[in-house]
């Protein structure tokens, strides 16, 4: 493990029930006022269903806008759309009520609101992002992405074809309010594929090569947590122990993960998602199996440990539950029923050459990806 570390982490992380009614006293700290020009990014479920409205009066707060059309995968043009809306209503400060993509694409249109017109010049690397923006307060409604307290946000660019991170310390929310009532209502098949992408960032941020004395442990608890429970919130939705614990285990991993990246799944699933349309947490689930299989030599004592702390045997032993897990959730072996394409792998390789494969404790050469990818068409 690295010995030496900075951590980047919200000044506010409240994690437990009922700890959305918090964002009113927060926001009023943020912004020193009694009344703060709020600006709402929310999904359009939990608009439809009244629960930003329901936060709003408990908070006592109006919002000066409201952006609730934030597709999966958030293209740059969602986000240039809400940094125009922003632009027209001198917000103090920004919510983001949702999941993993609506909470990326508001803290990058908060953080770029003071600085900049349009993402793009910064996704690409020509502009960077050297101050803060708004203030943004995050209340995350899945427990997966763990974009709540990560300094990054995945962004895609349909123009070039491209899935990936915009970074910045400054991206950092001010407030992550982790409420596992908010993932109550969750319909099992999100539940799954969420509660899968945690699960991975659990286990590739223990495996990382960049692990810390700070990561691994949270990464290890996380996993733990996530294992125990993430198939009763798939049964039982009402569940709110097991919804409680899968939320603490997807905070506990995101912590982690956002100080030691994380693995070679990360890297292959944002160009596989973006080539088939993919949910992201679903095409991790597929990859993680095999892909710990091909990492086993360069980590088996580090498995072997998580193994034990996830009452498994060994290493081999938690990789098959893993797989079974997921059959369990409803994932299949392998990318055959989405139509992977042998035209695609080449470009999926090419992209797959981010942070995250950095991180991977083994080093895979593109002839050992291509013949993973081949096999799992």
């Amino acid at each position: 493990m690295i010995s030496a570390y900075s951590l980047s982490l919200p000044p506010c992380i409240a994690f437990g029930a009922g700890c959305r009614h918090r964002v009113g006293e927060i926001l009023r700290q943020q912004a020193g006022s009694a009344a703060p020009r709020v600006f709402a990014v929310c999904s359009g479920s939990l608009r439809r269903q009244g629960c930003l409205d329901e936060i709003a009066a408990r908070a006592g707060l109006s919002f000066c806008g409201v952006f609730d059309a934030v597709p999966h995968d958030p293209p740059l043009e969602c986000v240039d759309a809400i940094m125009e809306q922003l632009a027209l209503t001198s917000a103090d400060a920004v919510v983001a009520l949702g999941g993993g993509s609506v909470i990326d694409a508001a803290k990058t249109a908060a953080v770029l609101a003071r600085v900049a017109d349009r993402v793009r010049p910064c996704f690409e690397g020509h502009a960077a992002i050297v101050r803060p923006g708004l203030p943004m307060v995050a209340l995350p409604s899945t427990a997966g992405t763990g974009a709540e307290v990560t300094p990054n946000a995945v962004l895609s660019d349909h123009l070039k074809g491209v899935k990936r991170s915009i970074r910045s310390p400054f991206m950092v929310p001010v407030a992550a309010l982790v409420d596992p009532e908010l993932t109550l209502s969750l319909p099992p098949e999100v539940t799954a594929h969420s509660g899968l992408d945690a699960l991975t960032q659990a286990v590739e941020s223990v495996i990382s090569r960049q692990a810390t004395s700070f990561s691994r442990p949270l990464a290890t608890a996380a996993a733990a947590a996530l294992w125990g429970h993430l198939e009763r919130a798939f049964l039982d939705g009402a569940d709110l122990e097991a919804r409680t614990r899968v939320a603490e285990g997807s905070l506990l991993g995101a912590l982690a993960f956002a100080q030691s990246g994380l693995g070679a799944v990360h890297g292959l699933a944002h160009p596989i998602g973006h080539a088939l349309s993919l949910p992201h947490g679903l095409t991790c689930a597929i990859l993680l199996p095999h892909v710990l299989r091909l990492n086993l030599p360069a980590c088996r004592e580090t498995l072997d440990a998580l193994a034990t702390a996830m009452g498994r045997r060994d290493a081999e032993d938690l990789i098959d539950g893993i797989d079974d897990l997921c059959r369990r959730l409803g994932v299949p072996e392998g990318f055959a029923p989405y139509r992977l394409a042998e035209a695609d792998l080449e470009t999926i390789i090419a992209n797959s050459r981010s942070g995250s494969m950095k991180a991977n404790p083994r080093d895979l050469d593109d002839d050992t990806l291509r013949d993973l990818l081949q096999r799992l068409s």
